[in-house]
């Protein structure tokens, strides 16, 4: 759920939650909301290391899934 930030926000968000629960047989949503999770603390991580550039585009992901109608 961590990839690329940039490629999330291309494509359709939810397309990797679905693919790892298809191959894991977990649930769908609850893999969906720990990579919400998991964006913002990569995120927030990242500027507290001196990567802002990654650590923006993870927060601005996250930010783009959490206010997903569908999310």
């Amino acid at each position: 759920m961590r990839g690329d930030p940039l490629e999330l926000m291309q494509g359709d968000p939810r397309d990797r939650s679905r693919w790892l629960a298809h191959r894991t047989g977990l649930d769908e949503t609850a893999i969906w909301e720990w990579g919400v999770v998991e964006r913002l603390c990569t995120g927030l991580h990242c500027a507290n290391i001196n990567m802002q550039t990654l650590g923006q585009e993870t927060l601005d992901a996250a930010e783009l899934v959490a206010t997903r109608p569908d999310g």
